[in-house]
């Protein structure tokens, strides 16, 4: 089990600060699927911009994907080893019909990494204004959120992915820079 801030905060959120609507929304916000719709606009948004140019911006954030999935699922939950809270009976936990509650360990949050890693990869990319910002941050925080919402992670696993995804998205826009150099293309 966790320790016991870690444990009361996922008991608050999984538990107390929970509303019928707010299961179904959490349900869709946590489903992959669901964002289908945002990541074609966002390749879209980048082909428009980006023009003939664009293949290296979309390859970058699919790097971002991939590398920020990679190190929480294939590293970082065998390293940890950490019993998801859904199988932990004396926590109680709350789970919707419908959530899948996996195996796999539950540190660190990949839907958290994922999104962080593309929110902040779009922001570095196109060097988003403060509203923009906050939209793309509220986007991943909503779906790190839902993890802990329907009982599949603990907090600190959500702010450890969080951490992860924005480091792989600085790492990547460093790279895409260096790209851009030896390209001779401009930023």
């Amino acid at each position: 089990m966790s320790n016991g801030f870690d444990t009361y905060l996922y008991q608050l959120i999984n538990q107390k600060l929970v509303a019928d609507g707010l299961d179904t929304m959490m349900f869709y916000v946590s489903e992959k699927l669901f964002w289908l719709p945002v990541y074609a606009f966002i390749i879209g948004y980048t082909i428009k911009v980006f023009r003939k140019k664009a293949w290296l911006p979309v390859v970058c954030m699919l790097l971002c994907l991939l590398a920020s999935d990679r190190i929480t699922s294939g590293i970082m939950k065998p390293a940890f080893a950490r019993v998801r809270p859904c199988h932990e009976a004396g926590l109680s936990p709350r789970i919707i019909e419908g959530v899948h509650c996996s195996d796999t360990g539950s540190m660190a949050s990949s839907h958290a990494a994922n999104h962080f890693a593309l929110s902040v990869f779009l922001i570095l990319l196109f060097q988003v204004k403060a509203w923009g910002r906050a939209i793309l941050l509220a986007w991943a925080v909503l779906v790190a959120y839902s993890r802990v919402y329907l009982g599949v992670h603990y907090p600190t696993d959500v702010i450890v992915g969080a951490g992860v995804g924005a480091l792989v998205a600085y790492i990547i826009y460093q790279l895409y820079l260096k790209i851009l150099q030896l390209l001779q293309w401009e930023s």
